[in-house]
């Protein structure tokens, strides 16, 4: 049996957007402190690329800010300055492949509106003592 990780449904979903391939870049920013976890990463990323995604696989050495820390490494490259729009997705996000089909035109037809904030699901399949009632 052939165990899927997390982090390849993640970047799998994220790749599998449906999207013009020439209209979106997927960046996996990886700020895991296990090597272990960052060769398999940047070999899952490897492996979309060359499948023709435009995928770029950023390190970042260190996590403060955290999430904010996150968002502000990964607009620092040149790539993305030239992005209309970003969708930001944590490690176990697994968007529906009509995302951005579903979430863009809000922004399009809004302009007022300079975010959407989706409904999610964890990647994981346990559930969070955050979501219990009887906790």
């Amino acid at each position: 049996m052939f165990d899927v990780q997390v982090y390849q449904l993640s970047i799998g979903a994220a790749c599998g957007l449906a999207w013009p391939s020439d209209r979106i870049i997927v960046q996996v920013l990886d700020d895991s402190t296990d090597p272990v976890i960052k060769e398999l990463v940047q070999v899952e990323c490897q492996r979309w690329a060359s499948k023709g995604v435009n995928i770029k696989y950023e390190v970042r050495d260190n996590r403060r800010g955290y999430k904010a820390g996150a968002l502000r490494e990964g607009m620092k490259h040149a790539y993305v300055r030239g992005c209309d729009l970003v969708a930001i997705f944590d490690a176990d996000f697994q968007p529906d492949p009509d995302f951005l089909c579903r979430a863009v035109p809000f922004l399009i037809h809004n302009p007022e509106i300079a975010l959407v904030q989706a409904r999610w699901k964890f990647g994981t399949s346990l559930p969070s003592c955050l979501l219990c009632s009887d906790v």
